[in-house]
């Protein structure tokens, strides 16, 4: 059965239930206007269910095994087996826990909660197609209305996200198995926790940035320890090079790069997986690292 359109009003119509969103939604119905707060996908955002949250769970999940495997100097001898899928399970729960918290203080403070796909169908007026085969649409009409959409992963020239072997930063995060080794493209706060992470593991880690530091644009007292430690669990770093495209070889994938004066040069080969890191558009030196998965990006 088919539920046919239908219309309500509110005073005003949040679009995005992130960290704005919400949070502007609570606000507007403590303030004793009618809220009502349109999400497609998952209440939290990104930040919550696609990236600062899980990608600190894995942190402090591969912390443990890392610590446990590395503390001989204090008399602990130990080779942690580490069930990778039972990891991303775990950061499930904790994602999803937090994110039906979010959906409980909207109920507590009176914020009109609808799922579905909103789309302005006038200067006051939004329609909503709900998920799911047979659900309807219904018509919003507000007197204001807040935009907090929010950001997804930015695709770099070469790297198509329907490529199998290619990977976006949620995709990353939610593996079912661990590769062998992985190129990461960007040496960003994102690619840097997902890098961090996987090397824990025993992956080996390749990171390719087109700039000359890894998180660029912070201070120098920050970066250079968070890199350090990088160094210290394997991660290689190429940097000054644009990974610009991915080939598929007997031993599993080639991702290439070059640099700003598009000069040619060969790296060593690494197995594994390519994930893209930052959305940041691609330069020409010729480079290759050969891969045994995906590459894999991080917006």
């Amino acid at each position: 059965m088919v539920v046919g359109d239908v219309s309500t009003g509110t005073d005003v119509a949040v679009v995005g239930g992130g960290p704005g969103g919400y949070v502007a939604a609570i606000r507007a119905a403590q303030l004793g206007l009618d809220a009502t707060l349109v999400e497609m996908d998952a209440y939290g955002g990104t930040c919550l269910n696609y990236g600062c949250i899980p990608s600190k769970a894995m942190i402090t999940a591969t912390d443990v095994a890392h610590d446990a495997a590395t503390a001989e100097e204090m008399g602990i001898y130990a080779d942690p087996d580490v069930d990778f899928g039972e990891m991303v399970a775990w950061k499930d729960g904790v994602v999803d826990q937090l994110t039906g918290g979010v959906e409980k203080l909207c109920k507590a403070n009176g914020v009109n909660l609808v799922e579905g796909r909103a789309e302005f169908a006038g200067g006051d007026k939004l329609r909503v197609v709900h998920s799911g085969e047979g659900q309807g649409s219904e018509t919003i009409e507000y007197e204001h209305c807040v935009v907090a959409t929010g950001s997804r992963p930015v695709e770099v020239p070469g790297f198509a996200f329907d490529d199998d072997p290619v990977l976006d930063s949620r995709q990353a995060l939610a593996l079912d198995d661990l590769p062998d080794s992985i190129v990461v493209v960007g040496a960003g706060y994102i690619g840097m926790e997902i890098s961090t992470v996987l090397a824990k593991l025993g992956v080996d880690v390749t990171v390719v940035e087109m700039l000359d530091e890894a998180l660029a644009g912070y201070p120098d007292d920050l970066t250079q320890p968070v890199k350090q430690r990088a160094e210290e669990l394997g991660i290689d770093f190429e940097f000054g090079l644009a990974a610009d495209s991915w080939e598929e070889s007997d031993d599993g994938i080639v991702v290439a790069a070059e640099d700003e004066d598009r000069e040619a040069s060969k790296t060593p080969q690494a197995d594994g997986e390519a994930s893209t890191a930052n959305s940041r558009s691609s330069r020409p030196r010729r480079c290759s690292w050969r891969s045994a998965a995906s590459p894999s990006r991080t917006p």
